[in-house]
């Protein structure tokens, strides 16, 4: 489908988000079916019914997405041993080294860094690979953890620490505390998308985001914004889409178990 870059459509777009400054997320549902083209269900993770995928088929699909590829990098950078400070972390020095290595690249603020704990992008894959049992931190220097050896060769007996760690970065993506992030707004949306790629009714490609024109620069920066998680689990590669938005079968219990995860499928948010 070519992208249509008209502010009719950026229109579409914009109702996808709650009233500025409401504290409920879900003010935008009631006005989200026209940007979808598809009726609005308020859907959660405990929603989902999953068939079971075949253990050969997800851990080819996991080992095959960027974020496994750049775990695998990290534990190639890792080798036997690095050494970190005493927060749990490689040493500022080592840290544009890692980056190459996970390919993220580093934009000023990065580059100013003091921490790795500043840089999103490292520290995501950084906790997931903690999470996953790839590494683990003596008080001095990060070493190969438990799973590391099994999941650098995509062993079946790894599949449980793939799914960890994919499952932890896609909960990243929703779950931060990004200061760019204007509005949860944004998140839930996102992921009432990703909820129904993985149901009957997926939702329909949202249209391009057009120039911000005389429109309210707030919304067309949450557009921007929404737009950009959507492309990036594309890149990813874990969601994918011509028309309609879907996570392929292998990829569907570690999304599954990323959406649990969020917080306010957690404390009845989702419900209000």
């Amino acid at each position: 489908m070519p992208p249509d870059r008209t502010d009719s459509n950026l229109a579409k777009v914009i109702p996808l988000f709650g009233r500025r400054g409401s504290r409920n997320t879900w003010d935008f549902a009631d006005v989200v079916e026209p940007a979808v083209e598809s009726p609005v269900v308020r859907m959660t993770p405990h929603d989902i019914e999953l068939a079971p995928p075949d253990a050969d088929d997800e851990i080819a699909a996991l080992t095959a997405s960027k974020p496994i590829g750049q775990l695998r990098s990290l534990l190639g950078w890792l080798d036997t041993s690095r050494p970190i400070t005493g927060r749990g972390v490689p040493r500022p020095g080592s840290v544009r080294e890692l980056a190459k290595a996970v390919d993220v690249k580093l934009d000023r603020r990065a580059l100013r860094s003091r921490s790795m704990l500043e840089i999103p992008g490292l520290m995501t894959l950084w906790d997931a690979a903690k999470a996953a049992g790839l590494i683990e931190l003596t008080s001095t220097t990060a070493i190969p953890g438990p799973h590391a050896h099994e999941f650098a060769h995509s062993l079946p007996g790894s599949l449980t620490a793939h799914r960890t760690a994919l499952s932890h970065i896609i909960r990243r993506h929703f779950f931060t505390e990004d200061p760019l992030r204007p509005s949860p707004a944004v998140d839930v949306v996102a992921g009432q998308i990703v909820l129904a790629a993985m149901t009957d009714t997926p939702r329909t490609r949202l249209p391009a985001v057009g120039p911000a024109g005389s429109g309210d620069l707030y919304e067309h920066i949450e557009a921007l914004i929404l737009r950009g998680m959507l492309d990036q689990f594309i890149a990813d590669g874990w969601l994918v889409c011509d028309d309609k938005y879907i996570v392929p079968q292998p990829f569907r219990p570690a999304v599954l178990d990323a959406m649990k995860s969020l917080p306010y499928y957690q404390t009845g948010a989702a419900n209000r």
